[in-house]
């Protein structure tokens, strides 16, 4: 049996300083399934919860800064340059007893002072709010997340393992490292 790995993207969009109880932190309240969901046959992560934008890694995609790029823009309306993009973290997520990862997911960090408007792809969201970092809606989001987001929000770089059940809204362990990585 061939397993598939989900290779992906995460941003997490500052509107300040790292760690500053004043700066603020984007979100999007991922939009529940709807029919072409279930015709699809995919499964979607964080539906109901406060997520970071992000998404899966395409063909067409010449990097995996490229790739944050493209679904930060498609989902928020934001555009960053690449250099804006710091990697801040990997993330692989396990599915139950598996040895291998179902998901393999690189953390980018943007600092975003621009003031740019957002604009939420509302077929993924339901809508998009700044949280400042003293107040996350920790009860609705992913409890993988609420581990990992306030550390790497402070400037921390991470290695992160988490084990859960396939739409990985119960987590069954999290282990979170930290790491260093070479300058992109």
């Amino acid at each position: 049996m061939k397993i598939k790995i989900h290779i992906g993207n995460v941003a997490i969009i500052l509107n300040g300083a790292l760690g500053k109880p004043e700066t603020s932190l984007l979100l999007g309240l991922k939009r529940p399934k709807n029919k072409s969901d279930s015709k699809r046959k995919r499964r979607r992560i964080g539906i109901g919860c406060w997520v970071p934008p992000g998404g899966a890694t395409k063909r067409g995609d010449k990097s995996q800064k490229h790739a944050v790029q493209r679904e930060v823009l498609e989902e928020t309306g934001l555009f960053f340059p690449l250099q804006s993009f710091r990697k801040a973290g990997v993330l692989r997520g396990y599915i139950d007893s598996s040895t291998v990862p179902k998901w393999l997911v690189h953390i980018y960090l943007i600092i975003d002072l621009s003031g740019q408007t957002v604009v939420p792809n509302k077929k993924e969201y339901v809508k998009m709010k700044r949280f400042p970092l003293l107040n996350l809606p920790f009860k609705k989001m992913l409890q993988g997340d609420r581990e990992w987001l306030p550390r790497i929000a402070r400037g921390e770089k991470l290695s992160i393992r988490i084990r859960a059940n396939e739409n990985a809204d119960r987590a069954f362990s999290i282990d979170i490292r930290p790491v260093r990585f070479r300058a992109t």
